[in-house]
């Protein structure tokens, strides 16, 4: 199993509202994340068919790739002696191999040893220090060389270092997955599977795909750039923002270069768009590693291959032949997070109950007036596949007062914002001061609502009065309940 940190997902992919043959599928903890496969095809048991041998796939390459599960082959391999010869299964020597091969291409800049420089600092860490130019020098020597070697179809394990294939194995599972389901497609028919982030897709139209924003965590912000993609495409996005060690008083980046042993800054976030996952997944983590100028070069002399970076500074670069979808200039910078936006910020953790089954709860997040007339929807999520929108009613007070919005404002925010349901994790909406029309919001008292519904499920609905206009909140936590267990907010004036 693969754990994917929230903070590491930076790109979000979204296909166009779904029509009669197009089925989408949603599974929580497949590979550590969530997983989405979207099915274009023309008979609903097909879809079934290709859900149900993902899955099998997944599973399979999980067994052989996870490096939490200790039976997997991965990590009995890792259990045996270094300077062992031994028989190991094509997919994994396949996935060392090309490790090796980006190694060497990328002059040592992606290593799958690179958790021991993480795990060097986060011990010296506990001791409020950073390690030492000989520990350092140390640890660049052992890493000089390649971490295997292969003969006669076995493999050499030439380290004691650990070996991390998750830079990699994601990507190659990705593919699997494709190469399974592309025997059901017919001309005309598509498939995508996003997991954790990371999208392959293949088959006939276009995939719309969404860069979100580094520094813009929460769930309605505006993305970064957002282009579509015509056929088979593969897109992945790594980035060290908002992670980091702490040394004393120093945060130190989590991001580490394996030709140094020193942590890297030069990217909060890498994205690449390649023909295959395997080299999305590999080049993103590459290219968060090099400096910016020397990352885009090194794409740019790679076929087929493009990427979208942020630097430390909050300057956009890309690539020569990235999807020019905005208007913005190539190094045009994005405003820091640290300064935070005006307005009213809400973060919220959705629960996982207890139980095997489990269904996503439906959700929003919105402010009322002193009249009960929801100014402002942040967030809206439900079910959203064909045959259309259901259960909506089960937020019962969003959808009461919103069907007097509608009548008001004559607007609908079910087909204008609504997005699909998410699974259990920690997320964050901000309402920039504007009512749904985007004018400026009045000073004076509202009322924050939280609502989460379930189909066979509970309803739970958190409100809280706040103030908007002059004055300031720090960070409040709220009560939280069975399905939003936790829950703050804060209030930054537009004027202070």
């Amino acid at each position: 199993m693969f754990r994917i940190p929230l903070t590491l997902i930076a790109a979000i992919f979204l296909s166009a509202s779904l029509s009669a043959d197009e089925h989408r599928f949603q599974h929580e903890n497949v590979l550590g994340t969530s997983l989405t496969l979207d099915v274009h095809v023309a008979s609903p048991q097909l879809a079934r068919t290709i859900e149900s041998e993902s899955l099998t796939e997944i599973g399979r390459l999980d067994a052989i790739f996870s490096s939490y599960r200790d039976d997997s082959e991965l990590s009995r391999w890792l259990k045996q002696p270094v300077g062992v010869d031994a028989a190991l299964s094509v997919e994994l020597i396949a996935v060392l191999q090309r490790a090796e091969h980006i190694r060497r291409e990328s002059h040592g800049a992606f290593d799958i040893r690179a958790a021991a420089i993480a795990e060097l600092w986060k011990s010296e860490a506990k001791a409020g220090r950073s390690p030492s130019d000989a520990s350092r020098n140390q640890m660049v020597q052992s890493l000089a060389e390649p971490a295997v070697s292969f003969s006669n179809e076995r493999v050499r394990r030439l380290t004691d270092h650990r070996i991390n294939l998750d830079s990699l194995a994601k990507g190659y599972i990705l593919d699997r997955v494709c190469e399974v389901v592309s025997k059901h497609l017919s001309p005309g028919d598509r498939f995508s599977i996003n997991v954790g982030g990371d999208l392959r897709t293949i088959g006939d139209g276009a995939t719309k795909i969404v860069i979100t924003d580094p520094r813009r965590p929460s769930e309605n912000a505006k993305p970064l750039v957002e282009f579509t993609a015509d056929g088979e495409v593969a897109v992945a996005t790594s980035g060290t923002y908002r992670r980091s060690l702490q040394i004393g008083e120093r945060e130190v980046p989590h991001l580490f270069d394996p030709r140094s042993a020193l942590p890297v800054g030069h990217a909060i976030s890498a994205s690449v768009l390649a023909a295959d996952a395997i080299t999305a997944d590999a080049l993103a983590t590459t290219i968060s590693v090099l400096p910016t100028h020397e990352a885009i070069q090194w794409i740019d002399g790679k076929s087929g291959c493009e990427c979208l970076i942020v630097d430390g500074e909050g300057k956009v670069h890309r690539s020569a032949n990235w999807p020019a979808a905005d208007p913005s200039p190539a190094s045009r910078l994005i405003a820091a997070a640290d300064a935070k936006q005006a307005g009213v910020h809400v973060w919220f953790k959705l629960e996982r109950p207890s139980g095997s089954s489990y269904r996503r709860p439906y959700l929003a997040v919105w402010l009322e007036d002193e009249d009960g007339f929801p100014v402002k929807t942040a967030v809206l999520w439900m079910q959203t596949e064909q045959p259309g929108p259901r259960w909506h009613r089960d937020l019962t007070r969003w959808y009461r007062n919103d069907r007097m919005r509608k009548i008001v404002e004559k607007t609908d925010l079910i087909e204008a914002i609504s997005g699909a349901t998410r699974g259990p994790g920690e997320y964050e909406a901000h309402f920039d001061g504007t009512d749904n029309s985007g004018e400026p919001l009045p000073t004076g008292r509202y009322t924050l609502c939280l609502e989460a519904a379930r189909e066979n499920g509970t309803y739970k609905i958190i409100r809280q009065r706040i103030d908007w206009g002059t004055d300031a909140v720090e960070k409040t936590q709220l009560k939280g309940n069975i399905e939003i267990s936790q829950a703050a907010y804060q209030i930054v004036p537009a004027v202070q």
